[in-house]
């Protein structure tokens, strides 16, 4: 479907045409905040004051926004009614693959089940598919609508994740396990814990989680570890437990960042060691990483009760559950509307 009904100035029409960065940022922001108040965090709130901030800004501010990359490129679309936004898309490039993440799908109350969000959606895609590309999103788990309109127009379900996090100043007693004999990873690990990760989280369903693919690169130490953290880049630290035939059967990924208020970690395990190894390897992640200062977050598909389990008997709390969807070119599923079908 091709993108019609393109605004030529605003104010002035009804309908749908690509962002203008300077005329609308401020009332994307206003939008998203809107849309989206109930799960927006601390730092979504931040966001969208920098948006309005970078709205504000005129004349020669503004380019040097743009050449700092204050403002990165801005991609998607708007849908304006009698002059007024009242919808958006935003695509924004994946940084390894060549794809597009489709975010801020949002659409305000008083103008929803109109089409709005299909007309947005399907604009975005055409754009997606005219770079012969594949294109990314997440949705809430509990938000049946979006997703029904999300696979209407092609989009496969990959993976569910929930986010769980246990609060700073939550200090859980940590249960009393004998702690597995993880060891540091050494360089010629990297193959196994790559092998394991691509075994329960393969990159068709999701990967390590949200834009992150398994991949050697993932787990490999970094060059010049130390000096990145002190300005600001992530330090990771993996773990791993050796089965009986030297290859991992469980790994650990701790990343810690200066600029953080969380400590993160992923926990790989072979499924037929789940039940035996989650609480004790939760309990080794708190014993590493909790603080007064610091929380403890990680995203893990919400199909492992073993691991949800753990994590909630060791005082975590889960936050949001997303589902990730993909959907590539060459797909014309978008294309088509099934009866009676709204946004």
């Amino acid at each position: 479907m091709a993108t019609t009904g393109i605004l030529i100035r605003r104010g002035a029409f009804t309908g749908l045409r690509p962002v203008h960065p300077r005329a609308d940022l401020v009332d994307i922001a206003n939008l998203i905040e809107v849309c989206f108040a109930p799960t927006l965090d601390a730092a979504g709130r931040s966001a969208i004051q920098e948006m309005r901030a970078l709205g504000r800004t005129r004349g020669i501010m503004w380019l040097i926004a743009r050449l700092t990359r204050a403002l990165p490129p801005l991609y998607g679309f708007v849908w304006l009614e009698r002059g007024q936004l009242v919808g958006n898309v935003t695509l924004t490039p994946v940084e390894r693959g060549g794809g597009w993440v489709i975010a801020n799908v949002a659409v305000l109350p008083a103008h929803r089940r109109r089409g709005i969000a299909r007309r947005l959606m399907q604009a975005a895609l055409d754009f997606v598919a005219r770079r012969n590309t594949f294109a990314v999103l997440q949705v809430e788990a509990d938000n049946a609508a979006a997703r029904a309109l999300y696979a209407s127009l092609g989009f496969q379900e990959q993976r569910t994740f929930t986010h769980w996090r246990c609060p700073a100043y939550q200090r859980p007693a940590l249960i009393s396990l004998p702690l597995p004999p993880l060891r540091p990873l050494v360089p010629a690990d990297v193959p196994g814990v790559t092998a394991l990760a691509e075994r329960v989280r393969p990159n068709e369903r999701g990967g390590l989680g949200w834009l992150r693919p398994v991949s050697e690169a993932a787990f490999r130490p970094a060059r010049f570890a130390a000096l990145r953290y002190a300005f600001g880049g992530a330090r990771a630290n993996t773990w791993l437990l050796p089965g009986s035939d030297g290859q991992p059967v469980a790994a650990l990924r701790l990343e810690t960042r200066i600029s953080s208020l969380a400590r993160s970690f992923d926990a790989l395990i072979a499924p037929e060691y789940g039940e035996q190894l989650a609480a004790p390897l939760i309990s080794f992640v708190l014993r590493r990483l909790i603080g007064r200062e610091h929380a403890v977050v990680t995203e893990h598909p919400c199909d492992d009760e073993a691991m949800n389990a753990a994590l909630r008997a060791h005082a975590f709390r889960p936050e949001r559950t997303l589902v990730h969807m993909i959907w590539t070119a060459g797909n014309d599923g978008h294309r088509t509307r099934r009866q009676g079908e709204s946004d």
